[in-house]
């Protein structure tokens, strides 16, 4: 198990820096940095509104419809002919493991008897 690396007082800082800017950048609120602590603050919002999280299945859909955008689909003609060979290559392998197939059930059955 590795070790873990102790932060010194300068990272620990930074990071928390870090974690803040991140939080308030999203978040969407306006920041206003303070001249004296450097620290961010924010402008108090007329009304902030909470924004509803979407479920687990909403968001599942969601990327999904974005995903499928992303795909590179055939056209008709390639679709068309990319079946026919997987179709045409099915049936080859299946007639030659047949043969095969009836070829050793006869050589055991001459040998076993």
């Amino acid at each position: 198990m590795a070790k873990k690396k102790k932060m010194t007082r300068k990272e620990k800082k930074a990071a928390a820096a870090a974690k803040r800017q991140a939080v308030v950048a999203q978040s969407g609120a306006e920041v206003q940095v303070a001249e004296t602590t450097k620290a961010p603050v924010r402008k108090a919002t007329p009304k902030r509104q909470a924004r509803k999280q979407p479920n687990a299945i909403q968001r599942f859909i969601r990327e999904t419809r974005g995903e499928l955008q992303k795909v590179s689909w055939p056209t008709r003609e390639e679709a068309w002919r990319l079946t026919v060979v997987v179709t045409s290559v099915t049936v080859f392998m299946a007639a030659f493991l047949g043969f095969f197939d009836w070829i050793f059930t006869k050589l055991f059955a001459l040998i076993l008897g």
